[in-house]
């Protein structure tokens, strides 16, 4: 009989499947079903497969359960994942994501919490400090050279950072401003 992971995969099942331990920590059969389909459309049914066959067949079931946080934690925050839940302090939401995947519910990324500069999911100050991008090098500006240091156009682009490149005319690739220019090959 096959497992739930290969039921809902339409995969063959046998003996030696390696979906079947993985699925062993989750009680309810309609729940391993949901969990291998939530998993397999966000890493790829043949991406799952590799994973899973990849790691030592003890290591398989944690590594099932750390996949389906991952995706659900990177569904419902995209930018930042499971681990930028578990930083913020916001685990709850990637597991309150996980069992609503085990029921079969739909989940989606969270609406942007910010509201201002510093509020919101990851810019709360956390003792008296900046968040994890921090304000001060965000506000920090860097000074443009004058524009008559880039060169014509007023396109205000430069090949270096301090002004106007001085290379002579012609190859000077690798070589000091002061080298003469290789000939060209015809």
């Amino acid at each position: 009989m096959s497992c739930n992971g290969c039921r809902v995969l339409r995969k063959g099942c046998s003996d030696a499947c390696v979906l079947r331990p993985c699925l062993q920590w989750i009680d309810a059969a309609d729940a391993q079903g949901h969990a291998t389909v939530f998993v397999a459309k966000f890493f790829g049914r043949a991406g799952l497969l590799s994973f899973i066959s990849a790691v030592p067949d003890h290591q398989r079931p944690a590594l099932f359960q750390s996949l389906l946080y991952e995706a659900a934690g990177r569904t419902i925050n995209p930018v930042h994942g499971a681990a930028g839940l578990l930083g913020t302090g916001n685990w709850h939401l990637c597991q309150a994501a996980v069992d609503t995947v085990l029921r079969g519910g739909a989940i989606a990324p969270l609406p942007d919490l910010a509201t201002g500069p510093g509020d919101g999911l990851y810019g709360t100050k956390r003792g008296g400090c900046c968040s994890t991008f921090s304000a001060a090098k965000r506000a920090r500006t860097h000074p443009q050279p004058p524009a008559e240091a880039c060169g014509g156009g007023g396109l205000g682009l430069c090949l270096s950072p301090g002004g106007s490149s001085t290379a002579p005319a012609g190859d000077t690739r690798g070589r000091p401003s002061s080298a003469p220019p290789r000939p060209r090959r015809p």
